[in-house]
């Protein structure tokens, strides 16, 4: 290996120079990357945003790491809009390849699926934490330590009735730091923040002079139907909104809601205003933190609303509320049947007809949108 060279410098890639435009030898800008420390968060929007105080736990353990974070092509504009991350890596047989000639200090796999697991495992490093595969074929805790975490995912009564734990306290428990209220981490940029307030602008939704009550109708139906509040509901509260409180409604999505949105603005007409579904994701983001108040259920637009600040009004039957953290936020309402959380994914599976989401009333969570406009001072 050539001496000339500062492989482990923050600044140097191998491929070009460096911003600095020097030579190693004698650089004054030479900075360590310090403890080299890989995330594996690959699935599921959600889930990446609620992983994100994960940074804050390595750098409590680590002075200055350098955190690099393997996830999907779709997420990764979620984690490059965590200033805290180093380096994001996207997930392919090139970052496999890419990853097993590295060296880590710590891997910390968090995605219960075994492609993932067995990456974490074959990726060189000092330690690893969460989730590993074994060798006959099914997930394992890679060490004691990674028990309580993996074990979550064996058990529905651990998961559902007894663990009170948010995920993020549960991430900072993997990785032995304590937990003292850290947040999500997911920055827009000013770009994506001026082409939020545009397309309200567009749309004549005023942000500055009145309340924007946000309707993310969509949910997660193609994976876990059961978590979606029923569309009629969405149309009645908006109905509710519109007769009695003076916020705009304005309905927001990805392509997935597109076709939910454009039936509910044909029904409803000027109660609701379409803010359109071909956003980015951090754009989509920037957006929802221009609202006053998201409501939704148990999907990535909880999450991301969360991330940027805005309060959400949540609705949960399947899932468990208690694992999702809003940070005071907000409200979570949960239905009143014994049978939740069942976390049955498909609605024709359920042995009570789907009953828990129908079950919370438009009524409900008008009042609890109420209460927190009530809470911000509005």
């Amino acid at each position: 290996m050539d001496e000339r060279y500062r492989y482990d410098c923050r600044q140097f890639t191998g491929y070009k120079p460096c911003r600095w435009q020097s030579e190693c030898d004698g650089c004054e800008h030479y900075e360590a990357k310090g403890p080299q420390v890989l995330v594996v968060r690959v699935h599921q929007l959600g889930n990446v945003v609620k992983s994100s105080p994960i940074v804050h736990a390595l750098r409590k353990r680590y002075d200055d790491p350098w955190i690099a974070w393997l996830t999907s092509p779709v997420a990764a504009p979620l984690v490059r809009a965590n200033p805290l991350v180093n380096e994001v890596i996207e997930y392919s047989w090139e970052a496999a390849g890419l990853l097993t000639r590295r060296r880590f200090d710590l891997v910390v796999s968090l995605e219960a699926n075994r492609a993932e697991a067995a990456l974490a495992q074959m990726v060189p490093a000092d330690e690893r934490l969460g989730f590993g595969l074994h060798q006959s074929g099914s997930l394992m805790p890679l060490n004691e330590q990674s028990m309580p975490y993996v074990a979550l995912s064996l058990s529905d009564e651990l998961r559902s009735r007894v663990n009170e734990k948010t995920l993020a306290e549960l991430i900072f428990d993997l990785v032995g730091v304590p937990y003292e209220g850290e947040e999500y981490v997911l920055e827009p940029t000013e770009e994506e923040v001026a082409y939020a307030r545009g397309v309200l602008r567009g749309v004549g939704v005023d942000a500055d002079g009145q309340r924007v009550v946000a309707l993310a109708t969509g949910g997660d139906s193609a994976r876990f139907a059961t978590k979606d509040w029923p569309t009629e509901h969405f149309a009645e509260l908006a109905r509710l909104l519109w007769a009695k409180t003076d916020a705009q409604v304005v309905l927001v999505g990805g392509p997935a809601e597109r076709e939910i949105n454009r039936r509910l603005k044909r029904e409803l007409g000027g109660v609701v205003t379409d803010t359109g579904t071909g956003h980015s994701i951090m754009q989509f983001a920037a957006l929802l933190g221009q609202c006053d108040v998201v409501v939704c259920g148990d999907c990535f637009p909880m999450h991301a609303a969360v991330a940027v600040k805005t309060p959400v009004v949540s609705m949960f039957g399947p899932t468990p509320a208690q694992e999702m953290a809003i940070f005071g936020r907000g409200r979570k309402i949960v239905t009143e049947m014994e049978c939740a959380p069942c976390y049955i994914r498909a609605k024709e599976a359920c042995p009570h007809g789907w009953a828990c989401m129908p079950g919370i009333e438009p009524e409900m969570v008008l009042g609890a949108i109420s209460e927190v406009m009530a809470d911000s001072g509005g």
